[in-house]
């Protein structure tokens, strides 16, 4: 199917450039619960306000939601700093079977990187809970999805 065919068939499926929502990415957050799920990538990552954190990219393998990506993100900011270096210690021993240092750590971007790639394509137990609260200044409902992995559990 070339580009025009393709537009012609969106227009015939009742896609309207002026009235469509377009920045509906139909990546809704996966449903509370858990997952088995395989670590495919490790990256740090800045954004262009300057925060910092590791992003840990891992794939569901359950039926129904097979190859949907998930993104266990280890915020670096100053209000999760030491709760979240703690998250990511404990992950990379008790999960991953990698040893971290105090001076991979100093070196997140690089060393605790380099370390974790080596348990690309392991096996995880991923555990998500979405917790909600109502902002006190706008009102409005805000949520969040916490996540917590464990080793894959046996056969």
């Amino acid at each position: 199917m070339n580009l025009k065919e393709l537009a012609q068939k969106m227009l015939n499926e009742g896609f309207n450039p002026n009235t469509t929502n377009v920045d509906d990415s139909g990546y809704d957050n996966l449903p509370d619960g858990i997952y088995d799920a395989i670590l495919e990538d490790v990256q740090f990552r800045v954004s262009e306000k300057g925060t910092e954190w590791l992003s840990l990219t891992l794939t569901i393998i359950n039926e129904g939601y097979e190859n949907r990506k998930y993104f266990a993100n280890y915020w670096l900011t100053e209000k999760q700093l030491e709760q979240n270096i703690k998250k990511l210690w404990g992950h990379a021993a008790q999960v991953f079977n990698v040893e971290l240092t105090v001076d991979d750590i100093a070196n997140i971007e690089t060393a605790v990187v380099e370390k974790l790639q080596t348990a690309l394509g392991t096996q995880v137990e991923l555990e998500l809970k979405t917790s909600r609260w109502k902002d006190k200044k706008t009102g409005e409902m805000k949520e969040f999805q916490n996540f917590k992995l464990s080793p894959a559990a046996p056969f």
